[in-house]
C-alpha cells in the first residue's frame, strides 16, 4: 500500500493499532491526517478504506479492514471494520473468501456481541442477500432503543432516526410474520418515504407551500472543486484536511442533528464550484472563505425548483447526494457515520 510513505510519528503510536498501521506504509496525506487528528483515527481509516475499494484496490483495502478489525480502540471500531470486510469479501470470486465472510458474520451474530449501529449496517447486508433470518436479527438489534419505547411515544422522531424500524418492516414482512405496533409506525415512515421518492408536491408531503424559504439548504464544495477550494484556501477546518470523504460525511452528521432538533423542514444540498462562490463574494462584498457566503450564494442565486438542488435525505438505494457515486446507504447514509 504505497505512496510515499512517511516517517512521521503519529499521536498515540504507543497503541496497538498504531503500531500495526506503521507496516502497512500508508501514504502521506492519510499518516498527517492520523498525527493530526488522533481522536478521529478510526474515522480517517475507515475513510481510506472506502477510497481504496472505490479505486479498485481491494487487496489493499482488506489488509486496512483487517488490521482495524484486530486492533480496535473500541469494540464498536471492530465490529464496523468486520462488517466493511465481509462485504469486500462477498465481492471476490474465490471460495476460500467467501467462506471467511461467513466465518466473520457468524462470529458477529453470536448472541449479546452486536452493537446497534453495526447491526443495522450488516442487516443491509444480509438484506441485500435476502438472507431474511439474519437481516431480522441485525435489526431488532439496530432498533433496540426504539422498540423499548412505546409506539405512540416514537410520532415525533425524525424519519432517519426511525429507518431501524422500517428495516426491520421488511424483514417481518418478508418473514410473514403479524404487524405489532412499532410495524404500524414504520408504516407510516415508509410511506411518507416513498411520497418523496415520487417526488410528489410539497403541499400533499405537508410542507410549507410557501416560496421555499422554509426550505434548509446546505452548500458545500462539489468533488471537482474541493482540492482547488481547499488550496486557495476556501476550505479549512479538520473535515477539510481529512479529504472530501470527511467533508461529506461532516456535513451529513449536521444535517443529521439538524433534522432531529428540527424535524419536517425540508432540506436540499448544492454541490457547488469554486467560481460561483468566488464571483458572488466579489459582486457582493463578502469573503469567500467566509461558510456563510456560499449560504448566501444558494439564497440568493438559486430559485425553487433548480436542478442543482437535491433533496436531503435520499432514498437509501439511490445515489449519495455527495456525487460518490455510491448508494446513500453504503456511504454517507451509512449507520457508520456516526
Amino acid at each position: 500500500m504505497t505512496e510515499h510513505a512517511s516517517s512521521t510519528a503519529t499521536a498515540g503510536d504507543d497503541t496497538p493499532l498504531m503500531a500495526a498501521i506503521r507496516e502497512l506504509d500508508l501514504p502521506d496525506r492519510v499518516l498527517e491526517g492520523l498525527a493530526a487528528y488522533p481522536d478521529d483515527t478510526f474515522e480517517v481509516l475507515m475513510d481510506f478504506a472506502a477510497e481504496l475499494r472505490r479505486a479498485g484496490r481491494a487487496a489493499q483495502a482488506r489488509r486496512l479492514l483487517e488490521t482495524v478489525r484486530e486492533h480496535p480502540s473500541t469494540s464498536e471500531d471492530g465490529q464496523y471494520a468486520s462488517v466493511e470486510l465481509v462485504d469486500l469479501l462477498r465481492e471476490s470470486q474465490d471460495p476460500r473468501d467467501t467462506a471467511e465472510a461467513e466465518r466473520i458474520t457468524s462470529e458477529l451474530l453470536r448472541p449479546g456481541r452486536l452493537g446497534q449501529g453495526p447491526a443495522g449496517l450488516l442487516g443491509e447486508y444480509m438484506r441485500e442477500l435476502e438472507r431474511w433470518d439474519e437481516a431480522l436479527r441485525c435489526f431488532n438489534i439496530a432498533a433496540r432503543q426504539l422498540l423499548a419505547e412505546p409506539p405512540e411515544e416514537l410520532a415525533g422522531e425524525d424519519d432517519l432516526s426511525l429507518s431501524p424500524i422500517v428495516n426491520r418492516l421488511l424483514a417481518r414482512m418478508k418473514l410473514g410474520l403479524p404487524h405489532d405496533g412499532h410495524d404500524e409506525v414504520a408504516l407510516v415512515v415508509a410511506q411518507r418515504q416513498a411520497e418523496g421518492a415520487l417526488g410528489l408536491p410539497y403541499e400533499e408531503q405537508g410542507w410549507p407551500e410557501e416560496d421555499g424559504s422554509d426550505r434548509e439548504v446546505e452548500a458545500l464544495y462539489s468533488r471537482a472543486a474541493f482540492d482547488g477550494a481547499r488550496a486557495r484556501g476556501l476550505l479549512t477546518g479538520q473535515t477539510a484536511e481529512h479529504g472530501a470523504d470527511a467533508y461529506y460525511r461532516a456535513a451529513e452528521r449536521s444535517l443529521r442533528e439538524r433534522d432531529r432538533e428540527h424535524p419536517g423542514t425540508p432540506r436540499s444540498v448544492v454541490l457547488h464550484g469554486v467560481e460561483d462562490i468566488v464571483e458572488f463574494a466579489e459582486r457582493s462584498g463578502l469573503d469567500p472563505a467566509d461558510d456563510g457566503t456560499a449560504l448566501a450564494w444558494a439564497d440568493l442565486e438559486l430559485a425553487e425548483g433548480d436542478p442543482r438542488l437535491r433533496s436531503w435525505p435520499p432514498g437509501r438505494n439511490e445515489p449519495c447526494w455527495c456525487s460518490s457515486g455510491r448508494k446513500y446507504k453504503k456511504c454517507c447514509g451509512s449507520p457508520s457515520n456516526r
